[in-house]
């Protein structure tokens, strides 16, 4: 599992990369708070573990520019 520390090391990687790129993640305020320099969309579903039952979730898109298109749209 990773740690605070963890993602804070990722975003600053991240931000120092030459290329392109895409990230989704658990969408929780210290998530947008330590990627709030990129550009990020929400996606709405449902978890389900095994036979269990589905709980609804919010996974944050972390990019590093705004794309050309909709993602969800």
């Amino acid at each position: 599992m990773f740690e605070r520390a963890d993602f804070q090391r990722m975003a600053d990687v991240l931000a120092g990369i030459e290329g392109r790129f895409i990230l989704s993640i658990n969408d929780v305020p210290e998530i947008r708070e330590m990627y709030s320099g990129f550009h990020f969309d929400e996606a709405r579903l449902k978890y389900t573990a095994s036979a269990g039952a589905a709980t609804d979730a919010r996974e944050l898109i972390i990019m590093d520019s705004a794309p050309s298109v909709d993602l969800f749209g």
